[in-house]
């Protein structure tokens, strides 16, 4: 297997509708449903966002949430996941309709395996997170018996190492929270499994901070050191002011 190094690629990709049209792909459905169960506690706000048809047909368990589906092509089995409290938006996904900082929680389950620029794709998720919103990424495992295929079903898919998409997130301003393969089936996933997931953190701070501007002055008085200083600098003036004795 090669890897393309470029963050786009110079051909165009297509995104699966359905985990029904890859191979094995209501088992990666199941394994990814069991994966991000933990982690829904975690996300305390209202706005939730699936980008891409197998992220939108990925169940969460968030009720009292928003969550909104964002697909490049709008199929019936989309239509047929909407719940009263679900929007569905066709949108191109390297280009968000939101205001940025809306979304307290990003799902992207597979998509950039099948994206032409990933890169621009995490770029507008950091973009319309809020601080501190949290990203729930997985991604096809290089070093699982996928490794030399190009193609799953009828469509053709990249495969990046993990190491790689951190580094990209780490460059947006991700806290990377954990890492972790997953097995499809009952046994305990292994560095060969098929999926691996990602989760993230947006930070609500700067990845340097400019030690200059944000320390403060301290009062001399709380400084023990110089007020030593001071102290001895007293003590010897009033011993050489003090009147010889007779």
């Amino acid at each position: 297997m090669i890897f393309n190094w470029q963050a786009k690629a110079k051909r165009p990709f297509s995104f699966p509708t359905t985990w029904q049209q890859l191979p094995l792909g209501e088992a990666y459905s199941n394994a990814l449903q069991r994966a991000f169960a933990p982690w829904l506690p975690k996300i305390l706000g209202y706005q939730v966002l699936k980008l891409g048809a197998l992220s939108a047909e990925v169940p969460i368990a968030l009720p009292m949430r928003h969550q909104m589906l964002v697909s490049e092509k709008i199929s019936p089995n989309l239509t047929a996941l909407l719940t009263p409290s679900d929007t569905l938006i066709q949108a191109k996904l390297t280009a968000l309709p939101f205001v940025q900082k809306e979304i307290n929680a990003a799902f992207l389950a597979n998509t950039l395996n099948f994206a032409q620029d990933p890169h621009q794709i995490l770029r507008e998720t950091h973009r319309v997170l809020t601080d501190d919103g949290w990203l729930f990424l997985s991604l096809f495992n290089p070093l699982s018996p996928l490794i030399f295929k190009t193609k799953l079903g009828e469509f053709p898919f990249r495969q990046y190492p993990t190491w790689r998409i951190i580094d990209w997130l780490e460059l947006l301003h991700f806290d990377i929270v954990a890492c972790q393969n997953l097995a499809i089936k009952a046994q305990q996933a292994t560095p060969f499994s098929p999926l691996t997931l990602i989760v993230a953190q947006k930070r609500c701070y700067p990845l340097t901070l400019n030690t200059e501007k944000v320390r403060s002055k301290t009062p001399v008085f709380l400084q023990p050191a110089e007020a030593f200083q001071e102290e001895i600098s007293h003590s010897s003036l009033s011993s050489c002011t003090k009147s010889p004795q007779r």
